[in-house]
């Protein structure tokens, strides 16, 4: 470029070069570009520097914990062993004797099963007032 007499300012050698870096630089790019950094090439060659040494300090960290959380695996759950103790059988309640039938006085039957109690509802007396 200095031979075709082209002079490039500070500002358009800082975009070509942030433009040029991979994407593992995004994070430096993005910061630098928040803070609307103006710094000459000197300045931003040595940030570059210091990043890279960051980025290559903090990665294998990075890739470690990648490793042990991948290692764990599906875990099974596992079936109790040990059985529970067995219910206690109940015993069925014998049968009742129903008892005697309070309108009839037979054995046997319950005034509300009672075929004559239930016949002389059926009967309706002619002198009720209210139906």
């Amino acid at each position: 470029l200095a031979r075709l007499n082209l002079v490039m300012d500070n500002e358009l050698a800082v975009d070509l070069i942030l433009q040029s870096l991979p994407d593992s630089f995004s994070g430096f790019v993005q910061n630098f570009h928040m803070h609307k950094m103006e710094k000459t090439l000197a300045e931003l060659h040595s940030m570059l520097v210091v990043y890279e040494k960051e980025m290559h300090n903090t990665r294998p960290n990075v890739v470690a914990m990648a490793k042990a959380s991948s290692s764990k695996g599906k875990t099974v759950l596992k079936k109790n062993k040990w059985k529970r103790p067995a219910k206690p059988v109940v015993q069925p309640k014998p049968m009742i004797d129903k008892g005697k039938c309070h309108y009839c006085g037979v054995k046997g039957h319950w005034r509300r099963n009672c075929k004559r109690y239930l016949a002389s509802l059926k009967v309706k007396p002619k002198n009720r007032p209210y139906e």
